[in-house]
Parts: C-alpha cells; sequence; structure tokens
C-alpha cells in the first residue's frame, strides 16, 4: 500500500521495455508518455519546441481580419433593417445558416485559414464589434426592452426577436469555420 503511494507521488518515470522512440532524440518513451505528431512519435520535451504552421499567426493577419469581421457586423446591420421577415418560414433559418456559413470560410480564408485561440478571439471580438458599432445596435436594443404589448407594438417586438434570432445564426454560421475540428 505504502509503495504503490510512493509510486504516484514519484516525478521520474520510466518507460520500461518499450520499443518507442522519439524520431527527434531516439529517445525511449512509452505509450503512456509519447506525443504522436504527423512525422512519428515525440517525447514531450521534443513536441513541446513545435508549433503547427495553422497556429502561429502574423499581427497583418489578426488585424486583417479583425477589420474584416468589423465591416461584416456593420453590414449584418443594414441588412437586418432592408430585410425585416426572413422568407421560407422554418426552412428560412437553413439557408440563412448556410449562406452565412459561406461567408464564415471567406473570412476563414481572410484569415490565411489560420486556427488558434488568437484567431478565433479576433472574430469573436471583431464580429461583436461590428454588431454593436453599426445599426444592429438600436435593434438589439430594442428586443431587450421589450415588454408585452399588443397590437402593432407586439409584432414589432416579435419582428424585434426574430432578428436576433437571425443575428444568432449570423453569429454561429460565421463562426463555425474558425473552430478547430
Amino acid at each position: 500500500m505504502v509503495g504503490l503511494a510512493l509510486e504516484k507521488i514519484s516525478v521520474t518515470h520510466t518507460c520500461g521495455d518499450s520499443a518507442l522512440k522519439c524520431v527527434d532524440c531516439d529517445g525511449q518513451v512509452c505509450p503512456k508518455c509519447f506525443v504522436q505528431c504527423a512525422v512519428g512519435n515525440r517525447c514531450k520535451k521534443c513536441a513541446s519546441r513545435f508549433t503547427s504552421h495553422v497556429l502561429k499567426t502574423s499581427p497583418a493577419v489578426i488585424i486583417r481580419l479583425g477589420l474584416a469581421m468589423v465591416a461584416l457586423g456593420v453590414g449584418y446591420g443594414f441588412l437586418a433593417r432592408a430585410v425585416p421577415e426572413m422568407p421560407f418560414g422554418f426552412y428560412g433559418y437553413f439557408i440563412q445558416f448556410a449562406i452565412w456559413f459561406a461567408l464564415g470560410k471567406g473570412m476563414h480564408r481572410v484569415a490565411s485559414y489560420k486556427q488558434g485561440p488568437k484567431v478565433m478571439a479576433t472574430a469573436i471580438i471583431g464580429l461583436l464589434l461590428g454588431l454593436a458599432l453599426g445599426p444592429f445596435r438600436d435593434i438589439a436594443i430594442a428586443a431587450m426592452s421589450a415588454t408585452s404589448s399588443t397590437g402593432e407594438e407586439a409584432y414589432s417586438s416579435y419582428l424585434n426577436g426574430q432578428h436576433l434570432v437571425n443575428a444568432a445564426i449570423m453569429i454561429v454560421g460565421v463562426l463555425w469555420p474558425f473552430v478547430r475540428r
């Protein structure tokens, strides 16, 4: 019992009779401690030295993506005012998602197909900033401050709620290509 507890406390790890070797340093690794990479198995020390080129981003890419997302958010505000109701009923949500997903793929291309937390944060902040700076801000404020009413005000309240649903579909559709698979 004490030996088992000391074994768990032990910081060093021996790989025993493992035949696996690190592709960089030829050190012995076991299935518990190796890191599987595209070129083979590496020990944790060698694997920590490498970062995927997909995750490395330059400031120019971050700025370009941020500005494009702000422009998309502001543009959505004008579009939301021009098209008050989505046609095609329930199926319109799927059509809308497909359109925003295609625009999201374009935004991912603007970001040079980069991924990672910096790119995702830039995309989210840029899109929300664009929505807040553009005409969608007035729609969102009206939808959040709506109270129960009758007649024309109820229909206006319904439309404002629809705008929020459509905005949520837009946000998910545009950001979907940036999510790591």
